[in-house]
């Protein structure tokens, strides 16, 4: 079956200029960043390409193709910068826009029709070359982000990386006839109606992914406290849920954290010396835990560290880290307020123990410790006595592990 090329590739033109202006427009009023202008330019860029070639093929046109495969190679450019940018919006583009110029150039020189094989053989090689690119990026941001359509986005480019080398190569050796338009009934056409389908398709795949990344961070925000930007209660509930399954935890730490005298300070220095100690406590707390686990504000001066897979002894440690640090920050401020120290609890758990039990365990014992802190500490199953730091009284160091 022969396919009507012409067809197709206006089809293309005109859904990548469509594209285009759908992503300028939103552009214009401030709504997405500097990513949707190079998806919009690009795709304007390339779809003015591909009518090009049409037109040449046409009405014969001896300056298009010095003009269309150039602009094709920097739309290409564009599309790939967009997506790019998308992922890192600090990412500068400079080095990728100066190679597809370099990429371009022979383009521009080149229009002899006894070399058109040659031509669409480097074009499509080119063009392959920015959507690998893209793929790599979106594999990288449905990793890093748990952004789920970038594995979308990612296959709608990889597909068409194989089929612009095959082209590529058909066009190599010389088995593509001497036209892009008209009429084929080879291998070659239906590689490039392949590609201009998966090109129409794709054309607003970065809408998708700012709808999922949107979404992710309304839902961020919703199960973060505003203050600290530690996780809140509804936060705590779905990490909670992963715990659950093949991902499962071998063992699940919980700490509870109380500051000392944070009354003291709200009373002498006012609120908003109490909030500037609590941002500061979070941002500690944040940097000491890492990777490891999760900071909760569970409410007031209290927080709680879910630290899956983290021994007790590591647990000490990064407890002791926390007040330590947390000591010395609000030393200056307190010099003649008292001390504000730090109060913990700690337990450890099967993964399978509902979390808020273990909290609950963490929260007497931390009271255990802040009420035994100037003496050594006496341990009573199931409680688990964790260690405590206030700089000028006894740390306690005893320790017994909840039944």
């Amino acid at each position: 079956m022969a396919l009507d090329l012409s067809t197709l590739y206006v089809v293309a033109g005109l859904g990548m200029l469509v594209a285009g202006f759908i992503h300028l427009i939103p552009l214009a009023t401030g709504r997405f960043g500097s990513w949707a202008g190079l998806w919009g330019a690009g795709h304007l860029i390339a779809g003015c390409g591909a009518l090009m070639a049409v037109l040449n093929d046409r009405i014969g046109l001896p300056w298009a193709p010095s003009i269309g495969n150039p602009a094709v190679v920097m739309g290409y450019a564009l599309i790939a910068g967009a997506v790019v940018k998308f992922s890192r919006p600090d990412a500068r583009l400079t080095s990728m826009l100066a190679t597809a110029a370099v990429l371009g150039l022979p383009l521009w020189f080149t229009h002899d029709p006894a070399h058109f094989h040659l031509r669409v053989a480097y074009l499509s090689v080119i063009r392959a070359g920015f959507d690998l690119v893209v793929v790599i990026v979106a594999v990288r941001l449905a990793r890093r982000d748990s952004l789920q359509t970038g594995w979308i986005v990612a296959a709608l480019f990889a597909v068409t990386v194989p089929m612009f080398l095959g082209r590529a190569w058909l066009a190599y050796g010389d088995r593509i006839g001497t036209q892009l338009t008209g009429r084929h009934d080879d291998f070659g056409a239906w590689l490039a109606a392949g590609q201009i389908a998966f090109i129409i398709f794709r054309a607003f795949s970065l809408l998708i992914l700012q709808a999922e990344r949107g979404q992710n961070l309304l839902l961020d925000q919703m199960e973060r406290d505003w203050l600290t930007g530690a996780f809140n209660r509804a936060g705590l509930d779905r990490i909670a849920q992963t715990f659950a399954g093949r991902h499962a935890p071998r063992t699940l730490t919980v700490m509870m954290l109380d500051l000392d005298r944070f009354k003291t300070l709200n009373d002498t220095l006012g609120h908003a010396a109490g909030d500037a100690a609590l941002r500061t406590f979070a941002e500690i707390a944040h940097d000491a835990v890492g990777r490891q686990g999760h900071l909760i504000r569970w409410g007031g001066d209290e927080f709680v560290c879910v630290l899956p897979d983290v021994p007790t002894e590591q647990a000490r440690v990064i407890g002791n880290r926390i007040a330590t640090r947390f000591a010395q920050a609000m030393a200056p401020r307190m010099a003649t307020h008292g001390t504000l120290g730090v109060s913990i609890g700690v337990v450890e758990g099967e993964p399978d123990t509902p979390i808020i039990d273990l909290i609950a365990d963490a929260d007497r014992a931390m009271y255990r410790a802040k009420s035994d802190r100037r003496q050594p500490a006496v341990c009573i199953p199931p409680v688990y006595i964790p260690d405590i730091y206030i700089p000028d009284v006894y740390v306690p160091d005893a320790y017994t592990k909840a039944a």
